[in-house]
């Protein structure tokens, strides 16, 4: 199957149909949308003169799916005008259509007789080749595949995406009896480098892998919380990020998904599964069962575990109090294990401390805990062939850290079974084979190698490295960091090429950081070909060291901090102008500093979740090491002069340029988005984008292979910098001015805003003045330097340590 996804088909516009959709047409490919036809005029249609046979009317179930893809939040699209890859239409006017499309995508209604319908009208269109898959969530492939034609079942499987499609990483794929094993291989191929999906391969059984280990554990979890008197925020507290699970942890998270779809997924496992030895889990808690009479769903009826509430003039959030089915204000969980294991680094350290708890807290994580592992363990491989996947779907499919038997290691598999057996519990005959065989661990890792155990083998399995991924702890493992220190590391990623690696607490930029940069340059040039600067951590950088600069300020230590901010700039400065290439290739969060190094960079190649921004105004300072003389840059580069006539040069305004940097930075603009960071100014049209950033690092360093093949040329230091000057700055300020008397500014915003744009203007010089990077290097030090020393941006600063939010003041 050589054919390059280029077009798909998806046929059912609500929310996950829409979704997906959005997904399709963000990664570059061109998507038809098709629902049924409404059976009826609404009366709006009527009021807009629509009649039936009108395109809107005929199309609006397919229209009304893209606005709400455009209106979801978190965002569906990259950028809004992604949705114009996305063609609209319906299943009686637009069949044909999908004549053109190398992969049709079901998303209809969770009904086998509907379904079997659409694929009824599918065939009538299906060419050779083309891929068909089913979204379902439950219907087994075998009763979808019943009747339909031998090129049909040859090309189908069920792609079960995850909801909202765009961020969550799982796509569950499942083959049909007769599917062609070329056909799952190019899907999953095109899923993961294409769509950015991480791929599981489940067996043909009811809700796959995720859903059936997932939804167990909820409805267990809701057992023993009122078996042991605890309340929802407890529950909450127990099973959110303290085990590595989403800030929603397990309630806010059913609120969010909707109870009845929970019990619809439940019922699906309990009627599918009469061998189940815990079937009885799946039917609904009787606290479950008076909530949905109640009505009370979550999010969709405004009241579920939680609610929200006005209480003078504010929004507070209650939680329910499952005795009386009443809400109530929440209380603040005091439980001493969970404090305790608060103070505990890493979330494997914090799981153990809980499970081997005394208390009510440890007594809930070793019940729930102890079921989970159990039952994952006794699904192996009823619904996968191996660990390795299952632990896979729970991460990528409900945001663990950890799968099952990765939790199962770190609270120690030999003492876990001992105390589970002591508490009766029936402990699967492959995992007491395993430790018979003096095998204490699922996982092991020698020399660079992750191996898992495979109980069809009773031995251990090496786990597939997929093409194109790097993995820098297994490089560090096989003794390829040639550099580093507490802050960062440089490590051999082959092929002449290093990379620089973060791994502070939130990748922060202090001494550490800094240093290694500085030695990483000097090492670059003399022993290899590029440098790539990446990591693996879910935050990119966070930006500099906030709680040093606060102290240096307090302290009054200003030539220290004078040269904190000159270490930072002239640091940048040797990366960009360093004789090798350099590709910086941030994911996650690239706020302040961690925006700035990217764009002292020669390249940037983005993961597609990058979230960039020069947000110190936010503290009440600017970007001061290189990021408001890099954004100017960005903003003008593009401009040239031009002789009308070949007598009189004439130069391009600046202003709007200006502006629009100005803008980016006072109103600390941060990209929702790796495409949304070029839009914004942060990246240039140049930098190219990886959705699936497992593949980031290998992309990064193909760009640097491919920059040296070209011939690179390192950019000249001479740099002359064309800037606007004083006439462009009285505009700045005059605009910050009218803002403050429309009560949009504080005076402090206007004080930090007025030294931005003193930066961006040159300060007070002729217009059109060239100056050195040097000279608004300087005035952003002096700028940083001086706001450090006012009280309100001191003040900014603690509130932003104290509580992560910014203060306007």
């Amino acid at each position: 199957m050589e054919k390059r996804i280029e077009k798909a088909g998806i046929i059912g516009a609500g929310v996950m149909g829409a979704t997906i959709a959005a997904q399709l047409a963000n990664v570059g490919i061109e998507t038809t949308l098709l629902d049924i036809i409404p059976p009826d005029l609404t009366e709006e249609d009527k009021a807009k003169g629509l009649v039936q046979e009108s395109e809107a009317f005929r199309n609006k179930l397919a229209l009304q799916g893209i606005q709400t893809a455009l209106a979801s939040k978190p965002a569906s699209f990259y950028l809004p005008e992604n949705a114009k890859r996305i063609r609209v239409g319906n299943l009686a006017d637009h069949l044909e259509w999908l004549k053109d499309v190398q992969w049709i995508i079901e998303v209809v209604i969770e009904r086998l007789d509907i379904k079997k319908i659409v694929f009824e009208k599918i065939e009538t269109v299906l060419q050779p080749g083309t891929l068909i898959t089913s979204n379902t969530s439950g219907i087994p492939a075998k009763d979808l595949c019943d009747g339909r034609s031998e090129n049909f079942k040859k090309h189908f499987a069920i792609t079960h995406f995850f909801n909202p499609p765009r961020y969550m990483k799982l796509l569950e794929i499942v083959p049909g009896p007769d599917t062609l094993p070329e056909a799952i291989e190019y899907l999953a191929d095109v899923s993961e480098k294409i769509l950015g999906k991480g791929v599981v391969y489940a067996k043909d059984t009811p809700n796959f892998v995720a859903n059936r280990i997932g939804i167990f554990s909820v409805f267990h979890v809701i057992q023993a919380m009122i078996d042991l008197g605890l309340t929802i925020e407890a529950i909450d507290e127990l099973t959110g990020p303290m085990i590595g699970h989403p800030n929603s942890a397990t309630f806010r998270t059913s609120d969010l998904v909707g109870l009845d779809t929970i019990v619809h997924v439940a019922n699906n496992v309990y009627e599918g599964t009469p061998n189940d030895e815990k079937r009885e889990m799946f039917k609904e808690p009787k606290l479950v069962k008076e909530m949905l009479d109640r009505n009370l769903l979550g999010e969709k009826t405004k009241q579920g575990f939680y609610k929200k509430a006005k209480e003078g003039g504010k929004t507070v959030i209650l939680s329910m109090d499952y005795n009386t089915m009443e809400y109530t204000p929440r209380e603040k969980v005091k439980l001493a294990s969970l404090e305790a294991a608060k103070n505990i680094s890493g979330t494997a350290g914090k799981i153990k401390a809980l499970y081997y708890a005394d208390d009510a807290a440890g007594k809930f994580t070793f019940s729930t805990l102890s079921e989970t592992l159990i039952y994952s363990a006794n699904r192996i491989p009823e619904i996968a062939d191996d660990i390795l996947n299952l632990d896979n779907a729970m991460k990528w499919g409900f945001a663990w850290k950890m799968g099952p038997f990765e939790i199962w290691d770190a609270i120690g598999v030999d003492s876990s079974v001992t105390k589970m057996k002591e508490a009766s519990y029936p402990i699967p005959d492959w995992v007491k084979e395993m430790l018979d065989l003096g095998k204490t661990t699922f996982y092991k890792r020698e020399a660079g190698t992750s191996s898992f155990y495979d109980p069809s083998i009773k031995d251990y399995r090496e786990a597939p490295v997929r093409p194109g991924v790097i993995l820098l702890p297994a490089l560090k493992e096989r003794e390829k960091k040639v550099a580093g220190n507490q802050g960062a590391s440089l490590i051999d990623i082959g092929d002449g090429i290093a990379c620089l690696e973060f791994h502070t607490k939130m990748n922060a930029m202090g001494d550490d950081i800094v240093n290694m940069v500085i030695k990483s340059v000097d090492m670059v040039s003399r022993d290899f070909e590029g440098l790539v600067i990446a990591n693996h951590a879910d935050m990119f950088s966070a930006g500099a060291n906030l709680p040093l600069v606060l102290f240096t300020a307090q302290e009054e230590e200003w030539d220290d901090l004078e040269w904190m901010v000159k270490t930072f700039q002239d640091t940048f400065m040797k990366l960009k102008y360093l004789d090798k290439p350099v590709v910086a290739a941030p994911a996650g969060m690239a706020l302040g500093g961690g925006c700035e190094i990217c764009l002292a960079a020669d390249r940037v190649r983005y993961g597609a979740e990058t979230y960039m921004g020069l947000v110190e105004v936010g503290v009440g300072v600017i970007p001061a090491g290189g990021g408001s003389k890099e954004l100017l840059l960005r903003n003008t580069e593009h401009l040239f002069e031009v002789q009308p006539g070949g007598v009189y040069p004439k130069q391009i305004e600046l202003m709007p340029y200006v502006a629009r940097a100005f803008e980016t930075i006072a109103l600390a603009k941060v990209s929702t988005s790796g495409p949304e960071a070029v839009k914004l100014g942060y990246l240039r049209p140049q930098d190219k984008m990886t959705v699936n950033r497992d593949l980031l690092i290998e992309d990064a360093k193909k760009t640097v292979l491919a920059m040296n093949l070209e011939g690179y040329q390192p950019p000249r230091p001479d740099m002359e910098i064309r800037v606007g000057g004083k006439d462009t700055l009285a505009v700045l300020k005059m605009a910050v001015w009218t803002l403050h008397e429309q009560g949009y500014a504080t005076d402090h915003d206007v004080t930090v805003s007025e030294k931005v744009a003193h930066v961006l203007s040159g300060g007070q010089v002729l217009p059109d003045t060239r100056v050195s990077e040097q000279y608004l290097l300087d005035l952003e030090r002096e700028a940083f330097v001086s706001l450090c020393g006012d009280p309100k941006t001191q003040a900014r600063m603690e509130h932003m340590l104290t509580t992560g939010k910014p203060l306007r003041n």
